[in-house]
């Protein structure tokens, strides 16, 4: 499995790179060692992916940056934030990208894709400001300071490679494709399509080829490095393996998915991968917990075994030793007569005469060690232990304290032993964890009406309203036509309103719910109003026209004849609309969200901010199974702070 680009990828993807040249850095986020350059441009926005040992390209997926923006992020704002890209370059073919920018000092950011890889910042001379990571060599140092020099090169530059450059090359090399692999630094796949398509066995020692074969080698590498892009995903068992710029020959014949770009192939390609990553690593962590567990128990159960038979051997020996009191305590008086009379020596010397001619005191003696005042009795086949300074029951007595001591501990083990097999068996049954490492969602591509603010009525009428000034005009200006229905609340600082009719009767039901929309996205909300009138009129009402010797402001609109009033209360409701397949975040009227949401979270003014309340928002949709953005749910809120009545639909 693919899980770095390489030189070729890395070409590839920097002729299509420079379409980005002339956008504007808005932003820089790091999450999880991934960073995100957040690119403006006329075309819009999109964010530049960069993960320093693995990949560089555009991305159209959308990533939850972090609360905190990490101490490297920050510095890259302070140099990069509206500085423009000049350029995106790769030094021959190697696994490295410069970025150059505008801006003070025109840095230059640079991202390695070698190793554990790295992203250094430079100004324009390659004076390194900063490196993520700070490194060095015998042959180069990344640290402040430090002029920013590439490694060391092979010396080769495949672009301008002749039959004879290739022959030095591989010289040395114990086969074709390694030469190519390591020597000309083309990676392992890229090798064995060279190979394959210069036919020649990648076995092959270099030391055999021909000129004729080492020109084929030549004319292979000058034609994948002019090749057009055809970027596709090779899939084996239905799982991603590879991802290509154009169609290889080593992959004919397998399972693919074809791409537009190869950004889009390489972004797809490594989203997934991530997902796989995560559920190999967490299988990993399963079977290294099974592992645990079950060394843990084997090591209890031969604990338990020793502890046991600790004990059962110490109360053996003091059961022996309280029922053959009377024979222990007579042989301990023998000896201790014997010892006052002539000493340990001659005591010892007498034991042994009378156990070898039969005397039943002695022969039950196996040895004597006066230095410990031990003997050692043999006490039925049973060896035990006793201390002549105590009698026969002391004795006993000691080592029934002794089998109590093990049987304790013992019992100890066998009670953890019992846990880990609880532990054991627990995660045998409920077996691994399900992974929620979800694919980031794509971009997708906004409706014209996202650019107001809007929902679906429960009619199924779209009506929206303005933002701010610009869009306040275009509603009425650009957007409004005979038929539809103007509204707008009776307070000074609320959007234009229109229901788009299409040609529709309008039910009374609509009206009231636009109202709503009208009146929770004014000024009322701010001012904590309970609720307010709203009115509504006919598109030929609308005039920009004042009456002579009146003047109109700039964005405002003279209404002609009745204005129909709505008193409405100031309240909304927040929900995932489903419109052409594609879910978006609305925010409306609660009984116009219900009829198309599974998920409604009413909201009323209050004192939480309206961050916060999109975070809680979010939380609460994402409880139900409803992942959307914190930037989408704050977006549809009406402005100001609130509070929450309910959640429904969870």
């Amino acid at each position: 499995m693919k899980l770095y680009m390489s030189g070729l990828d890395i070409m590839v993807c920097v002729r299509e790179l420079k379409n980005a040249i002339g956008a504007r850095v808005d932003n820089v986020y790091e999450l999880n060692g991934v960073f995100f350059l957040r690119l403006r441009s006329k075309e819009g926005r999109q964010d530049l992916l960069l993960e320093p040992g693995r990949r560089a390209h555009l991305t159209s997926r959308k990533y939850e940056p972090p609360k905190k923006p990490s101490s490297y992020a920050m510095l890259l704002r302070k140099h990069l934030t509206n500085a423009q890209l000049l350029a995106v370059e790769q030094p021959d073919l190697e696994r490295v990208l410069k970025f150059k920018f505008s801006g003070k000092g025109e840095p230059v950011l640079i991202l390695e894709l070698f190793g554990k890889g790295n992203l250094i910042l430079c100004d324009a001379q390659l004076n390194i400001i900063q490196p993520y990571r700070v490194e060095a060599w015998r042959h180069r140092v990344l640290r402040s300071g430090e002029r920013y020099v590439l490694p060391p090169s092979k010396g080769v530059n495949i672009r301008e490679l002749d039959v004879q450059g290739l022959r030095r090359a591989l010289s040395e090399a114990p086969d074709v494709v390694r030469g190519l692999a390591i020597n000309l630094n083309l990676g392992g796949s890229l090798a064995e399509e060279i190979c394959a398509r210069a036919a020649v066995a990648k076995n092959r020692k270099p030391s055999e080829l021909s000129g004729q074969e080492l020109t084929a080698i030549t004319r292979s590498i000058r034609s994948i490095l002019t090749q057009v892009p055809a970027a596709r995903i090779v899939y084996e068992d239905s799982k991603p393996v590879h991802v290509l710029p154009f169609d290889f020959k080593t992959h004919v014949g397998k399972q693919v998915k074809r791409f537009d770009s190869f950004n889009e192939a390489i972004d797809e390609f490594f989203s997934t991968l991530a997902v796989t990553s995560a559920a190999e690593k967490q299988r990993k962590r399963f079977e290294r917990e099974l592992g645990r567990l079950r060394r843990r128990l084997a090591e209890q159960e031969k604990h338990f075994a020793d502890l046991y038979a600790k004990s059962s051997n110490a109360k053996r020996k003091a059961d022996l030793a309280a029922i053959h009191h009377a024979q222990i305590n007579d042989t301990l008086g023998r000896l201790e007569k014997l010892r006052r009379e002539k000493g340990w020596r001659a005591a010892i010397k007498a034991m042994a005469g009378a156990k070898g001619a039969g005397e039943l005191w002695a022969k039950i003696i196996r040895k004597v060690d006066s230095k410990a005042a031990k003997i050692e009795f043999e006490l039925v086949g049973q060896p035990v232990i006793i201390d002549i300074r105590l009698s026969a029951f002391e004795n006993a007595s000691r080592l029934y304290e002794q089998y109590k001591k093990s049987a304790e501990k013992a019992a100890g083990a066998k009670d953890a032993m019992k846990q880990t097999r609880r532990e054991l068996e627990e995660l045998l049954t409920v077996g691994m964890p399900e992974l929620k490492v979800p694919v980031p969602r794509k971009h997708r591509k906004l409706k014209w009406f996202e650019r107001y603010r809007w929902f679906i009525s429960s009619n199924d009428m779209l009506v929206i309203g303005g933002r701010d000034a610009k869009t306040n005009r275009e509603v009425v200006e650009k957007h409004m036509e005979p038929g539809d229905r103007y509204l707008h609340a009776d307070i000074v600082g609320a959007p234009h309103v229109v229901i788009k009719t299409a040609g529709r009767e309008v039910s009374g039901a609509t009206l009231k719910e636009a109202a709503e929309f009208a009146a929770m996205h004014s000024r009322a909300w701010r001012k904590g109003l309970g609720a307010v009138k709203v009115y509504w009129v006919m598109p030929e009402q609308v005039s920009k026209q004042a009456p002579p010797g009146t003047y109109l402001p700039k964005g405002a609109y003279m209404i002609e004849g009745k204005r129909n009033f709505l008193r409405v209360p100031v309240r909304g409701a927040v929900g995932v609309v489903t419109v052409d397949d594609e879910q978006m975040i609305a925010c409306g009227p609660s009984s116009a969200i219900e009829k198309h949401s599974r998920v409604v979270v009413e909201v009323v003014p209050g004192k939480i901010k309206k961050s916060e309340l999109a975070r809680e928002a979010r939380t609460r949709l994402k409880t139900a199974s409803v992942d959307v953005s914190v930037e989408e749910v704050e977006r549809a809120l009406p402005p100001g702070k609130g509070d929450f009545k309910r959640t429904a639909g969870e």
